[in-house]
């Protein structure tokens, strides 16, 4: 009758905002106008709800969007109206308590701290004026090194970078690497990005952690789409695969409130339980399959502390489209890879973990927290052996010969490094092209190695600076041209310098310089054949933009926009394009002073804000800041002097920042 529903009929923890779909085996020949009077839903607490129908393109699925959302706790019951098949009837519980927590603190805390906070950093020590393809590097553009390089596989690097450490701060880049390391392409984030990679369909894709979403980019670099989850469900940031015919799989971390002494001695009765959801979304962002770890996985089944407060007992990592259509699914705590039918949700096989159904042939070892599930042409998979569980922990590239049919699992190629590496969290493993082996070892270095298939070393790239790392890292043949160039500014003591490119385009002859005090400025003040500029002279806050012109004269679409202030000693200076996730107030510099120190601050949004001295009384002594101000990090200069301008007495005083809308 029906191939597939969702929610699962008598499935529980069921989110407030969900969809409910229904799957036929045969093709629905009315449209969704015609079928109005398809669904019946019932809330027994909500009532009846009306809704949007909605027909899928594989024109056998139908999609209702309830136009309220159901209430907690209450049970749903969906009765389905269909003439060929007469009348079905199903019922659902909505969750009681669904925990709202946020995705990228919990990516965090499972894989280490790295900076949210973004600052400007504009020196490099090693080498500030580092220059080649006529352009110069940002100066908080991350130090890479290339340690190995004989006969690579064609195509460019495609990295990001993250810190587990907050200080110094690591300012967040997309790159595009060259075999020399040096940038075709880069893009100054404005927070965490992650899983920087093309798709098979040529589009570029990343995770912002800012907007807890997946950007697209086409080959000018311009973005052309978006993906997130529906049904109410934060997208999770690990990965994103977008389908031949235009769908997308994510996924989404569903935490709930579970009472787990009930499952195990010792458990917590008020624990924060965290369920996977992986989601199909059409072109148009409907979500047409929805899977959920509640309805196949045991709590049980995971290889993480059960008594604690917090059990993340599945932690998808990775997703996999199959030659067959259905979905590759790793889960990091489980130690399992888990074959998905996509027509109807049902577990196909298990790969690994307590419910292992594979005999493993070669490989007495087996995986362990593993990332980067993959199939390969000719019908093997590769991952990343994270390798926690082994003793000692090391990690591995492998590759498993799969009989799907007589349940075996033999290891054909693997590569541990010599001496061992250990990444014990993030990595990939990716096959390219001429047969070598591409691994991004994740929360270690080096960053990425490339093997041919007898383990010799073809390439090998990390960052420069302890604790600065990639989530995964990836080779692919590219050619992009942007279509505007792209401007950054760095500062040194009395200047700051306007650097700018238009990447991948070979016949600019000249860059226009645009100018003005407020944004989008359309006059032009300036033109060079050089890539930058110096400014020295400005005493203001002015907004910058650029265009690059070729030898026909034609000019490009403006660059991205900047707001730049020179008079460093008395004005409030604004870190270009660095915007912080919260309300800052940093300790002031120098201190002890004589006679002035610099206070740095930072807003997450536009704001009106007041900083304010204070002596050791508590009596106002000079106000520095009482405006209206962009969003950015900021930075104040007191001269040491109160309201009148006279000079204070030496001794304790204290600042405040007040900001607000």
């Amino acid at each position: 009758m029906y191939q597939y529903i969702s929610p699962r009929p008598g499935a529980t923890l069921v989110s407030q905002e969900t969809n409910i779909i229904v799957r036929f085996y045969d093709t629905i020949t009315q449209n969704s106008s015609e079928m109005t009077a398809f669904f019946t839903v019932n809330g027994s607490v909500s009532g009846n709800h009306t809704g949007e129908i909605t027909l899928a393109d594989d024109r056998r699925s139908l999609m209702f969007k309830p136009h309220s959302a159901f209430e907690p706790a209450e049970v749903v019951r969906v009765t389905i109206a269909e003439k060929q098949n007469g009348e079905f009837s199903f019922h659902f519980t909505i969750s009681r308590h669904r925990v709202e927590f946020d995705l990228g603190e919990h990516f965090l805390q499972q894989h280490g701290r790295f900076n949210r906070t973004q600052k400007t950093s504009v020196s490099n020590p090693a080498d500030p004026n580092e220059t080649r393809n006529d352009f110069n590097l940002p100066g908080d553009f991350p130090d890479i090194s290339v340690t190995e390089s004989m006969s690579p596989a064609s195509g460019f690097i495609f990295l990001s970078n993250l810190s587990f450490q907050i200080e110094p701060p690591t300012v967040p880049y997309l790159m595009i690497l060259d075999n020399s390391g040096f940038p075709v392409f880069f893009r100054r984030m404005p927070g965490s990005a992650l899983d920087f990679k093309k798709q098979p369909n040529g589009l570029l894709t990343y995770f912002l952690a800012q907007k807890n979403k997946f950007y697209a980019m086409d080959a000018s670099y311009t973005v052309v789409d978006s993906f997130m989850t529906g049904n109410g469900f934060v997208t999770d940031v690990h990965d994103l695969q977008i389908l031949p015919n235009g769908h997308a799989l994510l996924m989404s971390y569903d935490a709930q409130k579970i009472d787990m002494s009930q499952m195990v001695s010792g458990g917590d009765p008020e624990a924060t339980v965290i369920g996977l959801i992986i989601q199909e979304i059409d072109a148009s962002k409907n979500v047409v399959f929805q899977w959920r770890s509640w309805d196949h996985f045991e709590i049980t089944d995971a290889k993480v502390d059960l008594t604690s407060d917090e059990v993340d007992y599945v932690h998808g990592n990775a997703i996999e489209p199959d030659f067959d259509g259905n979905i590759l699914l790793s889960s990091r705590h489980m130690d399992e890879i888990t074959k998905i039918d996509r027509q109807t949700g049902e577990i196909v096989w298990r790969l690994g973990g307590k419910n292992n159904q594979f005999e493993f042939i070669n490989d007495t070892t087996g995986f362990s927290f593993q990332h980067s599930i993959r199939r390969l042409p000719n019908g093997h998979i590769t991952l990343f052996d994270n390798g926690n569980s082994h003793e000692p922990p090391y990690s591995r590239a492998v590759e498993y010969r799969l009989d799907e049919e007589n349940k075996t699992a033999t290891l054909v190629w693997q590569f541990p490094d010599s001496p061992d590496i250990f990444g014990f969290a993030m990595g990939n493993v990716q096959r390219l092209p001429n047969g070598n082996t591409l691994i991004g070892w994740g929360a270690t270095n080096p960053t990425v190695t490339e093997v041919q298939p007898d383990g010799t070393k073809a390439f090998e790239l990390t960052y420069d600076r302890k604790n600065v790392v990639s989530y995964r890292a990836f080779r692919f043949p590219w050619q992009g041209v942007a279509a505007a160039p792209y401007l950054w500014a760095d500062s040194s003591d009395q200047t700051i310098t306007l650097n700018f490119v238009r990447f991948g385009a070979t016949d600019v002859s000249k860059y226009y310089i645009y100018q003005g005090r407020n944004p989008h400025p359309t006059a032009k003040v300036d033109s060079t054949t050089e890539t930058s500029i110096v400014i020295t002279d400005v005493s203001e806050t002015y907004y910058f933009r650029v265009t690059a012109v070729d030898a026909q004269g034609n000019e490009s679409p403006f660059s991205n926009e900047i707001p730049v202030t020179v008079d460093f000693p008395t004005d409030v200076r604004s870190s270009e394009g660095q915007i912080p996730q919260e309300f800052v107030l940093q300790q002031n510099y120098p201190n002890p002073f004589n006679p002035t120190t610099t206070i740095t601050y930072g807003l997450p949004v536009d704001a009106k804000v007041s900083i304010k001295i204070f002596n050791i009384l508590g009596q106002l002594v000079k106000t520095l800041v009482d405006e209206n101000q962009k969003a950015g990090i900021k930075s104040v200069t007191w001269q040491g002097t109160n309201d009148a301008g006279r000079s204070v007495a030496s001794g304790v005083y204290l600042y405040q920042m007040r900001a607000g809308a």
